[in-house]
């Protein structure tokens, strides 16, 4: 079968008669849908970090470094050929204030060509990579979880068009179901003595089950229009959104880790960017897609970004300050009670990665700004500064031991923090004092946290070491809570009349 290339879209990007729900982002009572999927996107993120978090805890007591070191190699290196492929396209869908069939049909072949055309590497070079490493099991391991690959570039445009509708209780449902059944197999597997393997199966079945769920509610099937115009349509934002997409999943950290220092190191490493993506989805992963189909919305409405922008920043550092910094103060006795001894090597490393989690808080906000004002461009830059800073530190100090190397990159991180105002500070005119004030509830609320939970083990010394960590826990939260919603009494309020602004004019 041929496919026919199309080009009766105008150059203005005009869109043809199609369903509704492709036509135009949603703007009516925009505020209510955005805390409404916001709500969506918490469950989701939620349900997949408990899923994952009861995997990862299982999984970790019953195996090692290595096994998850080899395992993270061939996804690393999986998710290295995958950035080659267009699937960011896809947040160029869900920007584009009109959208025609010929986008998504575009879009949708192109993802699915170069995956099959990009498999092909991975599956005649498996044997030559594990021939390098000195791991047979890649031979097969590659190949096997590149299938990954391909199936979820069928998924680019069917959540594309959910996430645009912001119909965020389909995403939930997909990692709820998706991660309930991968995680089982994952279990079961890990516990019937199939090792690496139940590592293995996990994300490949998550992604068919996933895939299955986003095709049934897009309730879209692709066509064969492919446009040169419409690919022109989407380029310039297409291309810088997936230079972002690359240096947030390329993964070259682990692949230089796997090469230079071996798989016990990098499952050290992993070990603590597994905790960092877990917390983080939980918390300021949940608000990055509402936020920029949000900012998408208001992308024509320059006056009206400040606020929203700044309720943004600070509801991402209330969700991500407590976390991480409970994380950096516990992890010392949390960990090896948690996960096992085997780990007590990797607690510089998480809490490396809890000071890395704590400044991306303020990532979330601007990332989220930046795309959906349809600048990209900018903050690929920033990722790209970022990520080469990181890849030179792992290049210069890993000879002197992963430790070094995690206090490089929390320096480097550190170093480019203030460039999340400064770029909010581009787009929309936000000062400083405004940026400032914006944090000023999470930063003092986290602080009195952090004393709680040091003080607690000095004054109960008489407690077990279970009973103690579960009492920090509680205490702490219950301090940040407090004071939090103190602070934030009118935030909230704000929130609360978005609500019912939507309802009246329903």
């Amino acid at each position: 079968m041929t496919l026919a290339v199309d080009d009766r879209l105008t150059d203005t990007g005009a869109a043809v008669e199609q369903p509704a729900q492709f036509r135009a982002l949603a703007t009516a009572n925009r505020g209510r849908k955005a805390i409404f999927g916001l709500l969506w996107s918490i469950l989701n993120t939620g349900s997949a970090t408990i899923i994952a978090a009861i995997v990862f805890v299982i999984t970790s007591r019953l195996l090692g470094p290595v096994e998850f070191g080899i395992v993270a190699l061939a996804v690393s290196m999986v998710t290295f050929v995958s950035c080659a492929t267009p699937a960011s396209f896809g947040e160029a869908i869900i920007q584009r204030a009109q959208i025609a069939e010929e986008h998504l049909d575009t879009v949708f072949w192109m993802c699915v060509i170069s995956g099959v055309v990009l498999y092909l590497p991975i599956l005649l070079l498996a044997g030559t990579v594990a021939d390098y490493t000195g791991e047979p099991v890649l031979a097969v391991l590659l190949p096997f979880i590149g299938l990954k690959l391909v199936i979820d570039l069928f998924a680019v445009v069917p959540q594309a068009l959910v996430v645009r509708a912001m119909q965020f209780k389909y995403i939930a449902a997909r990692t709820a179901i998706g991660n309930s059944i991968g995680g089982a197999v994952c279990i079961a597997m890990a516990l019937a003595g199939y090792g690496l393997w139940a590592l293995a199966m996990a994300p490949v079945i998550t992604s068919v089950v996933s895939t299955a769920i986003l095709v049934v509610a897009a309730r879209w099937r692709p066509g064969f229009r492919i446009s040169k115009t419409a690919a022109r349509d989407l380029m310039r934002f297409g291309l810088f959104s997936s230079g972002n997409r690359i240096l947030n999943v390329i993964s070259l950290d682990k692949i230089l880790l796997g090469f230079l220092a071996g798989p016990a190191v990098l499952g050290l490493y992993f070990l603590g960017k597994r905790l960092h993506d877990l917390l983080s989805g939980l918390t300021s992963g949940a608000l990055y897609p509402v936020a920029t189909v949000f900012f998408a919305a208001i992308q024509k409405e320059p006056g009206k970004q400040v606020r929203p922008f700044a309720l943004v920043t600070c509801a991402s550092a209330l969700a991500t300050f407590p976390i991480s910094a409970g994380l950096f103060v516990l992890a010392d006795t949390a960990i090896p009670m948690i996960l096992g001894n085997q780990w007590q090597s990797a607690i510089l490393t998480i809490q490396a990665f809890a000071v890395i989690g704590f400044l991306a808080g303020l990532q979330v906000s601007t990332g989220s700004l930046a795309v959906g004002l349809g600048r990209a461009d900018i903050w690929f830059v920033f990722d790209l500064v970022l990520y080469a800073l990181t890849l030179a530190v792992i290049i210069l100090f890993i000879g002197q031991g992963l430790d070094t190397v995690m206090i490089g990159i929390v320096i480097v991180n550190v170093a480019v923090a203030p460039g999340c105002f400064i770029i909010a500070h581009k787009l929309i005119g936000i000062t400083l004092a405004q940026y400032a004030k914006t944090l000023m509830a999470p930063v003092v609320a986290t602080i009195a946290m952090c004393i709680v939970l040091v003080v607690l083990p000095l004054v109960l010394t008489a407690t077990s070491a279970v009973m103690l960590l579960v009492t920090q826990i509680g205490a702490g939260a219950l301090t940040y809570a407090i004071i939090a919603f103190a602070m934030s009494r009118a935030e909230i309020a704000e929130i609360r009349q978005a609500m019912a602004n939507g309802k009246s004019h329903e």
